[in-house]
């Protein structure tokens, strides 16, 4: 049986062994890999479970360590249509660590998944205590919401665009 302070230890390493196969943390050395993983909690979900509903307050980011995730979104105020499905290693919620947004959709899981979570407030804890720790993880957020805001104007202009 092993010692609650060892299977603390296995955590905070299975943890940090997490965030580093995440996009987002792949700029931070194994010190601040450390720093990041003392701000998480583990959530896990059962198939069909809600990570969050599309206009709840946004308070953290969640990380998909294992599982599969469903983003869907609200159409004619009824019809939830699925716009993409998150992956281990994908993260949801990126603006809710840099503004007070409201969820613009809903997660669910569709395996059962575990993420790992980051509040807001953790998150200004990390870069009041570490910034450069904290400047890392946002330029990475700016060039992950950047793409993401690419290949949104790029399915636009798809839908747009006369058929041949």
């Amino acid at each position: 049986m092993t010692s609650p302070a060892a299977s603390q230890n296995l955590l905070k390493q299975a943890i940090m062994d997490c965030l580093a196969s995440i996009p987002i943390f792949a700029q931070l050395d194994t010190d601040q890999l450390n720093r990041v993983s003392e701000h998480m909690h583990v959530l896990r979900l059962e198939p069909g479970g809600i990570v969050f509903n599309e206009g709840d307050p946004g308070e953290d980011i969640c990380f998909v360590v294992d599982g599969t995730l469903d983003v869907l979104k609200l159409a004619n105020g009824q019809l939830e249509q699925k716009i993409a499905v998150k992956a281990p290693g994908g993260s949801i919620g990126e603006m809710a660590i840099i503004g007070q947004f409201p969820r613009t959709a809903t997660v669910k899981a569709r395996t059962a998944a575990t993420l790992l979570t980051l509040s807001r407030q953790h998150f200004d804890q990390i870069c009041e205590a570490h910034p450069a720790i904290g400047v890392k993880i946002l330029r990475a957020m700016a060039r992950l919401l950047s793409q993401h805001l690419r290949d949104t104007s790029q399915e636009l202009l798809e839908m747009l665009s006369p058929c041949g």
